[in-house]
Parts: structure tokens; sequence; C-alpha cells
């Protein structure tokens, strides 16, 4: 089974592009909210995850953060742990 991956992306965002590309990298698939601030999705980005900048990355369920805290489960191998756990 997949794992089940959601990135909160706004843009213009660099990490957002760079977290994106790592994900399908790795072939993962994942699923994009676009958000802006003051929006529903921004709302639920924050209540969801707490974080108040993008991108925002939940895997299987767990918030992991942004782009420097996927590249560090990447770098550890949990990234992959992670996805198996799908």
């Amino acid at each position: 089974m997949a794992a089940e991956i959601e990135v909160y992306t706004t843009e213009p965002c660099t990490f957002c592009t760079a977290a994106k590309t790592l994900l399908k990298k790795r072939g993962l698939d994942y699923k994009e909210h676009l958000v802006f601030g003051h929006t529903p999705e921004w709302d639920a980005m924050m209540e969801l995850t707490g974080g108040k900048s993008a991108p925002q990355i939940i895997i299987n369920g767990e918030a992991i953060g942004g782009f420097p805290q996927l590249q560090n489960l990447d770098k550890q191998g949990r990234l992959a742990e992670l996805a198996a756990e799908g």
C-alpha cells in the first residue's frame, strides 16, 4: 500500500518546488493543496500542521514540516521507511 502524502504549497515558492521534485524523484505520489493566506486551505494547513509557511508536508497523517525536514528524512533513509508504511 502506498503512503498517503499531502503537500501544502503556494506560488511562487522555491522550497515547495524542491519538495515536490524530491518526492517525484523518489517515485512517491502526493496530493497537492495550493494555499494562500486567509483561505480555507490555509486554515486547514495551519490546523493540521501548526506551520505558518509553505510547504508543509504530511505523510500518513503525520505532519513532518517543510522541505528541510523532508530532505533530512530522505538523507536518513526515513522517507523510504515512512513511504513503505503506507
